[in-house]
């Protein structure tokens, strides 16, 4: 989660494949935005109410509905979302504090709570076009991103701040690793199926190539 225009998508669906991959059955839910623009409904700056209450219904509904055991259709052992609780500054930082909705959103927090929340950083400087659902708006974006983390704090909702890629991390390695590791770790999966840490893979392979340049000057 987190605010718009940071790797989300792209990071779930890396997510996704990972975790099929090592054996959990894993289903990506994106957001909701897009589907709004789609369906004529105002998002970004010149948001409504019905937009921002549409986007964050529906987001919630397939949760729910996709996180429960359901006979002749397909049953995952992971959801993972593009968006959740973070919906909600949308509505509150475009429009207003809307007491229902935060009712709402932190009611099915309660009951129906994430295993694992995890926050990604603002890391360009640039905003790219992608599909046109969000603002290009830098300002904005940045207002977003203060607006979730106030929120999180503000009411205690437990998340991992996700660290800024290293260099040369362009597809955000990292941030893969830290959330596949983290969930086998929580279905006790065995270790042979976790990510390497590729920074540790690096220095080795730096020590066997001075080891292997060495032995080839002799």
């Amino acid at each position: 989660m987190g605010t718009h225009n940071i790797g989300k998508t792209a990071l779930g669906g890396q997510v996704t494949g990972t975790l099929q991959s090592r054996g959990l059955e894993s289903k990506f839910i994106g957001e909701y935005a897009t589907k709004a623009r789609d369906t004529g409904l105002k998002i970004n700056e010149g948001t409504t109410f019905e937009a921002q209450y549409w986007i964050l219904f529906s987001q919630f509904a397939e949760e729910l509905r996709l996180n429960r055991e359901r006979e002749g259709h397909p049953n995952y052992d992971v959801l993972v979302c593009d968006r959740g609780p973070d919906n909600y500054c949308y509505l509150a930082e475009n429009l207003k504090e809307d007491p229902l909705a935060l009712s709402i959103v932190l009611g099915i927090m309660e009951k129906a709570p994430y295993s694992r929340l995890y926050l990604l950083p603002i890391v360009n400087s640039e905003i790219s076009k992608g599909t046109g659902t969000r603002s290009e708006n830098i300002n904005f974006r940045t207002s977003m991103d203060q607006a979730v983390r106030s929120f999180l704090n503000k009411h205690d909702i437990p998340y991992i701040d996700l660290p800024a890629p290293i260099r040369g991390d362009s597809f955000r390695e990292e941030w893969t690793r830290i959330i596949v590791n983290q969930t086998l770790e929580d279905f006790g999966m065995p270790k042979r199926l976790m990510i390497p840490d590729s920074r540790s893979l690096r220095g080795l392979f730096h020590s066997l190539a001075r080891i292997l340049v060495t032995g080839y000057r002799r």
